[in-house]
């Protein structure tokens, strides 16, 4: 490669390397710049690759110097970094909103059909029906339908008729939750007769009291897992509004900084 074209190639790519400066940087130094290059490159014929090494490690040395000079001026304006600061915090509280608030609409609304179901069947139970004609027949898998059902349990919570099984059998609730409708008449639990994240089972329940000459408990409850599919989508929603309000934060509070300052200050930065 001869050396003008070497020369020119070499300050072409230069040229370049400099927008990569602060505006204010580019503004007052770059034609210097340039031209300490060109004497440079007149002065050094050999060596070339440790010359263009040299000048390489500099661009990235100061590129660097530059805009970290432009930060820490930037985070030293405390009524900027306040705002910042109580922009994310709501932020922060609008996606929380944002997840909590349709997470509560669908777990409540996932209580509906139980609640009648329940209702229904105590009211049936105290009237005098038998069990079986409050607790009609089902044959509901509770690990995999989607389906509603009841069960029926005695007053020390034993299971007396159920329209739902769990691997071959009738899952028994905790004795908290009796304790606890002996004393308020109904309770409403998101039930889980199976631990665990991927083969776990869990149920919206509702729970009530039945009084009467043959006192006991009834359950209604369905799956949760459509429902916590939905939140699932949910959560991730909100994630991503979260931390795309924060970024619009973060590059707005950097944009009104760099923007805001007189030039004397942009000029000061730079040097």
């Amino acid at each position: 490669m001869s050396k003008l074209l070497f020369n020119g190639s070499v300050e072409k790519l230069y040229s370049l390397a400099l927008r990569l400066y602060p505006q204010p940087f580019r503004d007052a130094y770059a034609p210097q710049m340039r031209q300490t290059l060109r004497d440079a490159l007149t002065d050094r014929v050999s060596r070339r690759p440790y010359f263009l090494n040299l000048i390489a490690r500099d661009l990235i040395t100061s590129i660097f110097k530059e805009y970290l000079s432009m930060f820490r001026e930037l985070y030293a304006r405390p009524a900027l970094i306040f705002n910042a600061i109580i922009l994310a915090g709501i932020a922060s509280g609008i996606a929380l909103a944002l997840y909590a608030i349709p997470q509560q609409v669908l777990r409540n609304g996932a209580n509906d059909p139980q609640i009648q179901l329940a209702t229904d069947a105590v009211a049936r139970l105290e009237d005098g029906a038998a069990l079986s004609e409050a607790i009609p027949a089902g044959n509901v898998d509770m690990a995999r339908s989607l389906a509603p059902f009841i069960i029926a349990y005695d007053n020390q919570g034993k299971p007396l008729a159920s329209q739902a099984k769990l691997n071959g059998g009738v899952p028994v609730l905790p004795t908290g939750v009796f304790d606890y409708v002996r004393q308020h008449g109904e309770e409403r639990v998101s039930w889980q007769p199976i631990l665990g994240n991927t083969r776990g089972v869990r149920i919206a329940a509702v729970v009530e009291r039945v009084g009467g000459a043959h006192p006991g408990f009834v359950l209604a409850g369905r799956s949760l897992r459509e429902v916590e599919l939905r939140e699932a989508q949910v959560e991730q929603m909100a994630g991503l509004t979260w931390i795309g309000m924060l970024a619009l934060i973060v590059i707005g509070t950097l944009a009104y900084g760099w923007l805001t300052r007189s030039p004397v200050q942009r000029l000061a930065t730079s040097i």
